[in-house]
């Protein structure tokens, strides 16, 4: 009591009197009321109903949270608060610091995915919006036609960076303001990831598999009589997209090969009216499947266009992992829990469902392919690639944030190329980028997906997706959203801790 008592006069000159005091629980709701109406701008952009983003007027709106005196009260609060509050503060610290910084940078990141949105490139005479372009190169079988896509694309994204060049500037410039020595230390502190050490396990990784990655990938480019380091980055996202499996991954596939899932592990996704499915194709709508949580537990938006292919199902199921999570959070979860948090717990549900498409027995039970030999190697090579391509990811972004942007073009190719061995174009530098070191709470997630795949086999059996009780478990883990961070949430189902030998252990099997 005394400790607790000395700690409230320490910080008595922050917190100020009882009149001028922040009222933490507006700071709460404004917090939430922000994050439904930027969710539900990103999804508006990103399905194509709406061309122009406008992140900033929501911003605008809720601009009082956003301020330093705002983010150096919820940091000490922290240091006067139990455990259970201490944690939803430390929540609240990560996303008020991220969006003090976010808010400085809004007319930048609007100004470049409303130019994203509205960009056209032409290839032969053809012109095609950008955004849909990726798509259409990939399913490019020519590979002359397919390289002057990606050319046309690069010859586009000159705006882009010079956009996200001033964006990363200002950003970094802005956590040396909040008294860090960079961006990456800002962000290390606030995720509670040491970011050196995650980096360490992946880079062994790296290391262990770099003979069969060299071996299985020269494989697939030899596939289109390339040696691997000749490949461009085009040439390897067309041979992962892996066509020769299209005929059993169909372009109206997709929905019910979840729908049956769910099934299996008691759920029924047309029961849930909290899930809004939008498949609707449009012109404008991002390829790519998403999930957009607008209201947790009450409205979670998931958005795909399917195009078939075993890629589109892994994308679907992905943001069904995810959109399930949100769905079945109590509402009763204070807001840290439903709307922050530590993002590796989320991405490790949605790998749950995304590497269904790697288990044997799922595919025999709903894919039904006459060999799947090669499709499940093809399916642990992607995997790997993933893993290999997210640390060097990591690498390159440590470097980026503790050395600065000049002269990162070369470094990201550098640093791409060492783990990847084909091509990577410079001017790719900034936009294979996510803010707050994303790339980190995806590596995370990969290793504890592999332990949790484990555990759900060990309680529920070999195909543990055809048991209801499965989903009776995954559902109370999801009750949560996101309270505890992925290594407490592997301490509290018996494991020391993240564990990367499982990941390895299942590549190796699956590819040697």
């Amino acid at each position: 009591m005394c400790w607790f008592m000395g700690k409230v006069k320490d910080f008595q000159h922050l917190l100020g009197d009882g009149h001028s005091m922040i009222d933490i629980e507006k700071v709460r709701k404004d917090i939430e009321m922000c994050e439904r109406g930027l969710n539900e701008e990103y999804y508006l952009n990103w399905s194509g109903l709406k061309e122009e983003l406008n992140t900033a007027s929501i911003m605008e709106k809720y601009s009082s949270l956003y301020e330093r005196e705002v983010v150096d009260h919820v940091a000490a609060l922290r240091e006067i608060s139990e455990p259970e509050e201490e944690r939803r503060l430390r929540y609240l610290h990560h996303v008020v610091t991220h969006y003090y910084i976010l808010d400085r940078v809004k007319d930048l990141t609007d100004a470049k995915e409303t130019e994203e949105a509205k960009l056209k490139i032409t290839v032969e005479g053809e012109e095609m919006p950008y955004r849909i372009s990726g798509v259409t190169m990939i399913n490019e079988d020519d590979r002359l036609k397919r390289q002057a896509i990606h050319n046309a694309r690069l010859g586009a994204i000159d705006g882009l960076n010079q956009i996200l060049e001033e964006r990363m500037k200002r950003m970094q410039a802005l956590a040396k303001e909040l008294g860090y020595t960079n961006y990456a230390k800002l962000y290390g502190t606030l995720k509670g990831i040491n970011f050196t050490s995650l980096l360490s396990e992946i880079k062994e990784l790296t290391r262990r598999t770099d003979k069969l990655y060299r071996e299985k990938m020269s494989e697939l480019t030899e596939g289109i009589e390339l040696k691997l380091e000749e490949a461009e980055k085009h040439d390897v996202a067309y041979l992962l997209r892996a066509k020769q499996f299209d005929p059993h991954f169909t372009k109206g596939g997709s929905l019910p090969a979840l729908r049956e899932t769910l099934k299996g592990l008691g759920i029924d996704l047309d029961a849930q009216k909290n899930i809004v499915v939008d498949v609707e194709e449009r012109e404008k709508k991002t390829p790519r499947a998403f999930c957009a949580p607008i209201e947790i537990p009450d409205k979670v938006m998931l958005v795909t266009m399917p195009q078939g292919g075993y890629s589109d199902y892994s994308s679907l199921f992905h943001e069904a992992g995810h959109a399930e999570h949100f769905a079945n959070t109590s509402p009763k979860e204070p807001m840290e829990f439903k709307y922050l948090g530590d993002n590796s717990v989320t991405e490790s549900f949605a790998f749950v469902f995304d590497y269904l498409l790697t288990d044997r027995n799922w595919v025999d039970e709903y894919v039904k392919m006459p060999d799947t030999d090669a499709y499940i190697e093809h399916s642990y090579l992607e995997k790997l690639f993933f893993l290999r391509r997210y640390g060097a990811k990591l690498e390159y972004e440590m470097k980026l944030h503790t050395e600065g942007v000049a002269g990162m073009d070369s470094v990201y190719k550098s640093v791409l190329e060492d783990a990847l061995i084909f091509d990577h174009p410079e001017k790719h530098y900034l936009l294979d980028h996510d803010d707050g070191f994303y790339c980190s709470q995806y590596l995370r997630a990969w290793i504890f997906e592999a332990q949790m795949r484990d555990l759900l086999k060990e309680k529920f059996g070999e195909k543990w997706f055809l048991n209801a009780d499965s989903g009776v478990y995954l559902t109370d883990l999801w009750s949560v959203g996101q309270k505890f961070d992925v290594v407490e949430l592997a301490q509290n189902e018996g494991f020391q801790g993240l564990d990367v030998d499982p990941l390895l252990e299942e590549i190796m099997t699956n590819l040697e």
